[in-house]
């Protein structure tokens, strides 16, 4: 008697089993809710990377900002209006959108996300450090620390940019 309801016993732990496992497989064979959660994370990916292009061109309208707040303030310690210029400057001094804009006109298929991209080819070393120099000499208002965070780079990085004008342009350019 204990030998047939020992079997008795198996026989149904094996049928609950099986239940169990055929189950969970009609359960894996349901891809809708994987499937909307993807979709859900590919929107998500959009927005966040959406974002992230409207913060880059808030921080670069921010250190405009912040240029010009600093040169007001320096007119106004000198004792000078804010709104007539220096006889050394020309007036007002072009945005970093546009002296990006002018320096990368010389580097067909570069382009700003590229510039400011953590991506180190070898391609965007020279429009990088063509961009930071330029910016550097054409908005003396701006530390290297703020064209650096612009740029998204350190300062030491664009102090090299700005250092190495002349054998940056003789590495890249000599032929091999």
């Amino acid at each position: 008697m204990t030998e047939h309801s020992e079997l008795a016993r198996q026989k149904r732990h094996y049928c609950a089993v099986r239940e169990r496992l055929t189950r969970a497989a009609a359960a894996v064979g349901r891809p809708a809710p994987i499937t909307q959660l993807e979709r859900q994370m590919a929107e998500l990916a959009s927005d966040n990377a959406a974002q992230a292009r409207r913060i880059a061109a808030l921080e670069v309208d921010l250190a405009d900002a912040e240029a010009r707040l600093l040169a007001q303030a320096q007119a106004l310690l000198s004792g000078r209006s804010a709104d007539v210029p220096d006889d050394d400057s020309d007036g007002d001094r072009p945005t970093i959108e546009e002296i990006v804009a002018a320096v990368l006109a010389d580097f067909p298929g570069v382009s700003w996300e590229d510039v400011v991209s953590v991506r180190r080819e070898r391609r965007l070393v020279k429009p990088r450090h063509a961009c930071m120099r330029a910016v550097y000499e054409k908005r003396g208002d701006l530390s290297l620390s703020r064209i650096g965070r612009i740029f998204r780079r350190d300062h030491t990085t664009v102090l090299e940019a700005v250092r190495n004008r002349t054998s940056t342009a003789s590495v890249v350019d000599t032929p091999r």
